[in-house]
């Protein structure tokens, strides 16, 4: 497997194959597709919040006694 790279534009969903790699109609392809599109990117950012979440772990002991005594044993 290769990779070719160009800039095309998507026009009712479709994306025109330059005439340089005509070779490669009727192939199989893995594509990658990098937008510049603030709609896309801001639509799919989460904000993660772990304010309420309740660590059992380090409960009655101290966490920073456990990393020392982790470090000492390097």
């Amino acid at each position: 497997m290769y990779a070719i790279e160009f800039e095309a534009d998507i026009q009712n969903g479709m994306v025109k194959i330059p005439e340089m790699y005509r070779e490669l109609d009727n192939a199989h392809a893995k594509i990658v597709l990098m937008v510049n599109d603030e709609r896309l990117h801001t639509s799919r950012e989460t904000e993660l919040d772990f304010t309420d979440t309740d660590i059992k772990a380090f409960s009655g002991r101290d966490a920073l006694d456990i990393q020392r005594t982790m470090r000492d044993e390097w």
